[in-house]
């Protein structure tokens, strides 16, 4: 009889163990956005560098970056008309302006 209460006693010992309180902060992950305004046709983007992409007018066609310092340029017809090194901060939203 003390083997079976043992045994009980120790399997519902390690089942409730198991079971313990969990703590931990959950984030979003970071991120900040551009949008461009002013004359976008036939203009293309790159950030930091990277593979050039056609872009759209306006606040509502924001395009997602991470929280930091980039590096964009904005080419027209295959010219670079800007090339601006911006600071952007988690949540915030960039405006780059095209003339």
């Amino acid at each position: 009889m003390k083997k079976i209460i043992l045994t009980v006693g120790l399997i519902a010992s390690i089942f409730l163990s198991g079971c313990g309180y969990k703590e931990g902060v959950v984030t979003a992950t970071q991120k900040s956005y551009l949008y461009f305004t002013g004359n976008t046709n036939d203009t293309v983007v790159s950030v930091d560098g990277g593979k050039k992409f056609n872009i759209k007018t306006g606040a509502n066609n924001q395009y997602a970056v991470k929280p930091g310092k980039h590096l964009v340029e904005v080419y027209k017809d295959n010219r670079l008309i800007i090339k601006r090194e911006v600071f952007i901060s988690d949540g915030i939203s960039k405006e780059i302006e095209v003339k």
